[in-house]
């Protein structure tokens, strides 16, 4: 009687070597991509928040028949939409409404901030900018309450 040979059920070291090199490869290609995507994401993220904060307060202002301010910390990288009342001085007094927090190192904010009134004109003309380092997105209030988007390369002048 003849015994039947049963061939090998596992893979070699080599095997799983080669294939732990394969996927080594496939993520040192791929993780650089992901990072430049996320970064990219959440730089369009802030923009877009940022713009629906300029535009919601001009909104506010009307609605609620008062000041409302926009004021821009960029030592705390912070936008924050304040509630001004009936004062005309200090855009960065009273309650706030929104605040857009910038929490990533590759982003910043800056800007003169600036305030509308109940009419949805600017009490004070100024600008919200957002960049990246490469590449900027300014919100920019006129005298009239107009809001302007400017965008280009470089960082926020």
């Amino acid at each position: 009687m003849m015994k039947k040979i049963l061939g090998n059920k596992g893979f070699t070291l080599v095997e799983l070597l080669v294939v732990i090199g394969v996927i080594t490869i496939l993520a040192s290609i791929a993780v650089p991509s992901v990072m430049k995507y996320y970064k990219t994401y959440k730089y369009g993220d802030y923009i877009y928040s940022m713009e629906n904060l300029v535009r919601w307060a001009r909104m506010t202002a009307m609605e609620r028949s008062n000041n409302i301010g926009l004021c821009v910390d960029s030592t705390n990288k912070t936008f924050t939409i304040v509630n001004m009342g009936v004062v005309r001085t200090g855009i960065c007094v009273g309650q706030v409404l929104q605040t857009l927090r910038i929490e990533h190192d590759f982003v910043s904010i800056s800007g003169s901030g600036a305030a509308f009134d109940p009419r949805g004109f600017a009490i004070f003309t100024g600008n919200v900018c957002i960049t990246d380092g490469e590449k900027y997105y300014k919100a920019v209030i006129s005298r009239f309450g107009a809001i302007r988007i400017e965008k280009g390369t470089g960082g926020c002048t």
